[in-house]
């Protein structure tokens, strides 16, 4: 229909991947263990069949996922954030630092550009309502238990309370959620907030209320049965 909005699913931490540049600068370096690239520090693990599997349900009409590690550089901060490049590679030489900023940057600019595509340049403007014209969709996953304390949920709505629009939503898929699957502890922004520094809170400060974006954690625990 000519005013549903449109649905973008993306997955920032999906694979656990080095880039071949990164295993060169490595080779004099101890690198990062093979233990922490396969742990949650890595990668979300299972997040990537998640979203695969919502991609070919929903056919959404724009979905990307990242190639390489949180490690590396992290797709879902700014990259004037404190996690953006990990210990492992905060000290590695600027020019091969410049080429991780770059993969990063390809990533936003694409996501980007599709919202851009959906939005006119007045309605990024709007103080509070706006025709909803992108709904995003972030799939993501989170250890069961982080330092030493057990996350008490399955699954984790992420959004900024103060839009409605994404309040809606979310009401919406926990609804649907536990339609299906009554027994599954759902949580408001748990075990993040929704307004914590990432890629929807970007998207929101440059697209308004136009935009709605929400993050979907699932404990991970669910994932590997």
């Amino acid at each position: 229909m000519k005013n549903t909005p449109a649905l973008m699913i993306t997955c920032e931490h999906a694979s656990n991947a080095l880039p071949d540049f990164v295993l060169r600068a490595f080779r004099d370096s101890n690198g990062i263990p093979d233990d922490v690239l396969a742990s949650h520090r890595g990668y979300d693990i299972g997040a990537y069949k998640i979203f695969s599997i919502l991609v070919k349900r929903l056919k959404p009409d724009f979905h990307s996922a990242s190639k390489f590690s949180r490690l590396v550089v992290d797709m879902n901060r700014s990259s004037t954030s404190k996690s953006f490049y990990s210990e492992y590679t905060s000290s590695l030489p600027s020019t091969v630092k410049a080429r991780m900023l770059s993969l990063w940057e390809k990533y936003r600019e694409k996501i980007e550009s599709f919202v851009a595509g959906k939005i006119p340049e007045k309605q990024r403007k709007a103080a509070k309502e706006a025709p909803l014209k992108v709904i995003h969709l972030g799939i993501h996953s989170f250890t069961p238990v982080l330092n030493g304390v057990e996350r008490d949920a399955d699954v984790g709505i992420l959004y900024d309370p103060s839009r409605p629009s994404e309040a809606k939503i979310a009401e919406i898929l926990i609804k649907n959620i536990r339609d299906r699957e009554p027994s599954l502890r759902i949580r408001k922004n748990y075990p993040y907030l929704g307004k914590s520094d990432g890629l929807t809170t970007t998207l929101r400060q440059k697209f308004g209320p136009a935009y709605a974006g929400l993050e979907i954690e699932i404990n991970q625990k669910l994932l590997s049965k």
